[in-house]
């Protein structure tokens, strides 16, 4: 029987929660951007033979921005909680194993 080992980064979770928060907050503004693009395209095509439908379109795909700003700050919460949980499990599981001919033991 073959014995493996399980090493974690746990800089590298931690590094990508970070990320992941950035990126986040970054798309914080994008309902509101997009509002205000949306609103630029409708009085730049408010002449004739104007284009119709703006408010419509806005208000659509508002609320899609909005999701994708709360499901971002959703995973990157996730990413920097499951970093955490990684980082502690990696500490409680070292105090168990020593190793032993480079194998791990358990103690």
């Amino acid at each position: 029987m073959s014995q493996e080992s399980l090493e974690v980064d746990v800089e590298s979770a931690h590094s990508g929660g970070m990320e992941s928060a950035y990126a986040a907050a970054r798309l914080k503004d994008l309902p509101d951007d997009f509002g205000d693009a949306a609103e630029s395209a409708k009085s730049a095509a408010d002449h004739d033979p104007g284009v119709s439908g703006w408010a419509n379109f806005r208000d659509k795909y508002e609320y899609q921005m909005r999701n994708v700003s709360y499901h971002a700050e959703n995973l990157a919460e996730n990413i920097q909680a499951g970093s955490v949980d990684v980082a502690v499990t990696h500490l409680e599981a070292a105090d168990e194993f020593e190793g032993v001919n480079g194998a791990p033991q358990l103690r």
